[in-house]
């Protein structure tokens, strides 16, 4: 039995070889919302799906990134004592 959808599952979702091939699988079950959303992305952008993908996991990146350095300039702000 699979475990809940989006779970990280400890030693198959942590560990990638440098020198090894990445295979990322993502069934898309008609009717679900982001199915709709990836037909439309490769039909109007005119790019394989596994391009959408990928621009997909750029733009996450970017996202989680930016998200961090706020959380972190945050903690460093409240971390410093208050002036005057």
């Amino acid at each position: 039995m699979t475990g809940p959808r989006g779970v990280q599952h400890e030693g198959r979702s942590t560990a990638f070889p440098a020198d090894k091939i990445v295979r990322a699988q993502c069934v898309l079950h008609p009717g679900e919302d982001v199915r709709a959303a990836y037909e439309q992305l490769v039909t109007e952008m005119g790019i394989s799906g596994a391009e959408v993908i990928r621009e997909a996991l750029r733009v996450l990146h970017e996202r989680e990134t930016r998200r961090k350095a706020r959380a972190a300039r945050k903690q460093a702000m409240e971390a410093m004592p208050q002036a005057g």
